[in-house]
């Protein structure tokens, strides 16, 4: 049983506290207005210089939204936050706020592959980017380049979970230079805070989760107060990806569950890996505590892993892995994570073909433990095995 931070548990629920204003509402209100009059133009003027503050227009700062972010900003030790209408409308603010031609991307470890597509596009613009999979600080180290300006890093990563020294990395990135930012959305703010561990900046796709009832879609970028002001008129405010009042309320209403939620996740998705590592027909477990070359970190880093791991078929091939998906009755087919239903998911989006040297195996299948219950997604299991 993981245990959930007392402090984090009333950052959740407290979320809910608004001011007498409001007359006891049990969530604060949906402010829907898209505009905010001032009593003169001078207030008004004052208002346009610091809109990363100041209500003026809702593509800047809304009232509903920024008592997410600023829950959010508690959640993650930061200093502040802000909110984005997905998570990749805030890896994108982040990357075309902060970079410039010339410039390079390191990233590290298995990534989202929306965000690498980013990348791709970015090229165009004159952004370079490099990918590492290496684990020991000695070889990531001699991926830098001069040109380096940021390091970007998922851990655990995305498909086979493995997590990464985060300390000594950000420590390596800063004596050179460099930023460090990492995607911390299977961990959630209440499982791992690497801001604490010296990242510069934590990205979320709230729409896992945060939300946790497969209902919305947002994001949050969360960090040092000046850089993430950086990012809101260099990135956020030009390229537009304003949350909506109404995904801030909902995503205010996941918060207040979300340390109960969790804990569920992680311990039925324990029983489920500990079911599939037994089983005759699955060839290796994709879970942070299932790897022996990771437990250290995991210790150190983590307070437990979500619901969210992969594990690869002892199967013929991709065809005969869709089949074992296609049996199950309690997953649904679908992309996403994080919500109360459990998910499968492959590893690809099409057949790899027979290359048994493939980084993720043609055989893997990505599982999101939802809320059924642990012994009926083993039965479910079970049966399609069979």
């Amino acid at each position: 049983m993981i245990t959930i931070d007392p402090e984090d548990r009333l950052i959740c629920l407290r979320a809910r506290e608004v001011s007498a204003d409001h007359h006891g509402a049990a969530l604060p209100p949906i402010s829907q207005a898209s505009l905010h009059r001032k009593q003169s133009m001078a207030e008004l003027l004052q208002g346009l210089s610091r809109e990363h503050a100041a209500f003026v227009y809702a593509r800047g700062t809304n009232p509903t939204v920024k008592v997410l972010e600023d829950t959010l900003a508690k959640l993650e030790r930061a200093e502040a936050c802000k909110c984005f209408a997905s998570g990749m409308g805030a890896v994108s603010a982040v990357l075309f706020g902060l970079l410039k031609a010339g410039d390079h991307v390191l990233f590290i470890n298995d990534i989202y592959g929306p965000t690498l597509e980013l990348a791709a596009r970015l090229e165009e613009f004159g952004v370079t980017w490099s990918r590492a999979f290496a684990q020991d600080i000695e070889s990531i180290g001699a991926e830098i380049r001069n040109e380096t300006r940021l390091i970007y890093m998922e851990s655990p990563g995305s498909t086979l979970f493995r997590l990464l020294p985060i300390k000594k990395v950000c420590a390596l990135a800063r004596l050179r230079g460099v930023l460090t930012i990492i995607d911390n959305t299977v961990a959630t703010p209440l499982l791992q805070k690497p801001l604490q561990l010296g990242a510069d900046l934590s990205i979320h796709s709230c729409s896992k989760y945060i939300g946790g009832h497969s209902d919305v879609v947002g994001g949050a970028v969360m960090g040092p107060a000046a850089l993430v002001e950086e990012i809101f008129y260099k990135g956020y405010m030009l390229l537009g990806a304003a949350m909506a009042p109404f995904d801030a309320w909902l995503l205010l209403r996941g918060l207040m569950t979300l340390p109960d939620r969790l804990s569920r996740h992680h311990e039925d998705a324990l029983a489920v890996a500990t079911f599939l590592k037994a089983h005759p027909k699955v060839r290796k477990i994709y879970h942070p505590a299932f790897c022996e070359e990771d437990a250290a970190l995991f210790e150190k880093q983590m307070l437990g892993h979500s619901g969210l791991f992969s594990f690869a078929l002892d199967a013929a091939g991709f065809a005969e892995t869709l089949a074992v998906a296609d049996r199950l009755r309690l997953f649904g087919k679908a992309v996403s994570w994080g919500g109360a239903e459990s998910l499968v998911m492959t590893g690809h989006k099409a057949d790899p073909g027979a290359d048994k040297n493939l980084r993720v195996p043609g055989t893997l299948l990505r599982l999101s433990i939802g809320l059924e219950g642990a012994d009926n997604l083993i039965g479910d299991l079970e049966q399609a095995l069979s």
